[in-house]
């Protein structure tokens, strides 16, 4: 385990995504207390996330100042959510002076499917007739990225996906039943409940794969929009 990425066993974290309509908040003290909201609805990320925050500090009974470390979903998503959550980082980065790292919204969703083996694709509505994609694989529950985070059209979509693939994502609301047709329905959909990130896993991404996180600074704390 690199120094770097110390053992969670004794990290206290704050994680958030806000790329979706649902608010996730998460906070870990070690590996035995840990706090996790998701708040689905109407997006009101703004009015919510620092109560979230603070109540999740009071319950673990820790300090912000107590805080090893910030993880921060950097989208692709809504660019209003992402925009909120990242004022949110820069002002808790500024503040605190922690060690601050950004993770892949859609490497939380697949992370979120409790897949232990087969293929995942993570398709996220990106409007404008647009998907945010990427894709993994499982074995074993040791999971690969296959294809990294795409905007992709939905013909471009469907020659990424095999028979067999499983899919979650809030964009199988709009193109669902079309992948369904195209693959005469030999593909496997996820429960709504799995289709949005959990800040909760960017505990997972913290002490399992370190390399799918990235430093941040405040030059680099900019939403993964993938298009201009």
């Amino acid at each position: 385990m690199s120094s770097h990425y110390p053992n969670l066993n004794d990290r206290k974290i704050l994680a958030v995504d806000t790329s979706s309509n649902v608010l996730s908040v998460a906070l870990c003290s070690g590996t035995d207390a840990i706090f996790e909201v998701n708040l689905d609805g109407e997006p009101r990320h703004s009015e919510f996330l620092i109560d979230l925050i603070q109540e999740g500090l009071k319950r673990l009974k820790i300090k912000k100042q107590d805080l090893d470390c910030l993880i921060w979903g950097l989208g692709p998503g809504s660019f209003t959510g992402l925009r909120i959550g990242l004022s949110a980082l820069k002002g808790f980065h500024l503040g605190l002076k922690k060690k601050s790292f950004g993770g892949s919204s859609l490497d939380l969703i697949a992370l979120g499917a409790g897949m232990m083996d087969g293929e995942l694709a993570v398709c996220v509505n990106a409007r404008r007739e647009r998907i945010y994609t990427a894709v993994y694989q499982f074995k074993h529950g040791v999971v690969k990225k296959v294809l990294r985070d795409s905007l992709l059209s939905f013909d471009e979509l469907i020659t990424k996906l095999n028979p067999g693939t499983v899919l979650t994502g809030d964009a199988l609301k709009v193109y669902g039943d079309q992948i369904q047709s195209e693959f005469a329905k030999e593909i496997l959909f996820l429960d709504p409940r799995f289709w949005y990130p959990r800040a909760l896993f960017s505990f997972h991404l913290y002490e399992s794969k370190r390399d799918w996180l990235k430093p941040l600074s405040l030059k680099t704390m900019t939403p993964e929009y993938l298009r201009k």
